[in-house]
């Protein structure tokens, strides 16, 4: 499924290293938390392989096709569900708004609220439908981000820690409801965690120490 050889990124004109020769593969279906102290280079893997960057040296491959060969908005839109660490929810869409964004284009619009009422249901939050992310909390803004995350039925599902603002019993819930989803497509989840109770949920745990992987 992701096939990531000599994979290095450098900001800063060469002062910074965030990524430094990175080896990786990713089977289909299978869950790989990502785990290093903040600035180890775990959130820039995450946006490599999510589309959002591109490095310096090295490859991605993700179905046997490299990213630099590939449309990256339809790849984003058609194959990637991404859950940010700061949510990126647009300000001034509803809630099912939001969620619908990764359809526009897919689908028609009566599936679309279909499908994103559904998902907001499934984090808990269906009433808050037709509200907008500034009447919401911090942790119901991530909830409301998962759901757009998962409403494309992505392949690969990357989470820069999803359960950051979240209590215990939310992130149980997040997370049940993440592996649900990923097993329905047999879709790659890649999830960056601080919490242990959270990464050892996982099939495999990666270790990520000055933008090397340090075991796996």
């Amino acid at each position: 499924m992701i096939s990531i050889r000599n994979l290095t990124k450098i900001y800063d004109k060469g002062r910074t290293i965030a990524l430094n020769k990175v080896d990786l593969d990713v089977e289909d279906g299978e869950f790989v938390s990502i785990m290093g102290t903040s600035g180890s280079g775990k959130s820039t893997l995450l946006n490599m392989i999510g589309g959002l960057d591109v490095p310096n040296e090295g490859t991605v491959d993700v179905m046997g096709e490299n990213l630099s060969k590939m449309n990256l908005s339809r790849y984003r839109r058609e194959t990637v569900g991404f859950v940010f660490q700061l949510h990126n929810l647009v300000p001034n869409l509803t809630c099912v708004e939001n969620v619908e964004l990764p359809l526009f284009g897919s689908a028609r619009s009566s599936e679309m609220k279909s499908r994103a009422m559904d998902l907001l249901k499934a984090v808990g939050l269906d009433q808050y439908s037709n509200k907008h992310p500034n009447k919401l909390s911090g942790g119901q803004m991530q909830r409301v981000a998962i759901a757009r995350a998962l409403v494309n039925n992505p392949k690969i599902i990357l989470a820069d820690e999803p359960t950051g603002q979240l209590d215990s019993e939310n992130s149980d819930l997040i997370m049940d409801l993440l592996q649900e989803k990923q097993k329905e497509t047999n879709a790659a989840l890649i999830v960056v965690t601080h919490d242990f109770e959270i990464a050892k949920r996982a099939e495999r745990i990666i270790k990520i120490r000055d933008g090397q992987i340090e075991e796996s």
